[in-house]
């Protein structure tokens, strides 16, 4: 398990920045953005023993280019076989990145 820190990075390293018209005349547009990100914190549990990250926001950039696009779709699905060890993406994620990437995977 792992927690996500509410704050997005300040300054020109919020990629965000430059769709938030989009974001909020088109909310229902999956977009595609490339995160750094490193650990804020770690909290434990002592009753548990969980230990839990909270990983921070240091960068993001939104891809707007296609051709670019369908270099990250590939990416993005090669680490969730790698990660997962399935081959055969569940609908849920392939509806995702279609609504992501487009219909076109070439």
């Amino acid at each position: 398990m792992a927690n996500l820190a509410g704050r997005l990075p300040e300054g020109d390293r919020n990629g965000l920045a430059a769709i938030a018209g989009e974001l909020v005349e088109n909310p229902e547009k999956v977009h595609v953005a490339i995160v750094l990100l490193d650990t804020l914190k770690i909290t434990s549990n002592v009753d548990t023993g969980d230990v839990v990250p909270t990983a921070r926001l240091r960068r993001i950039e939104i891809i707007k280019d296609a051709k670019d696009g369908h270099a990250m779709r590939r990416l993005l699905q090669r680490e969730w076989e790698r990660r997962t060890g399935k081959t055969v993406l569940p609908f849920e994620l392939e509806e995702e990145m279609r609504l992501a990437f487009g219909d076109d995977e070439a």
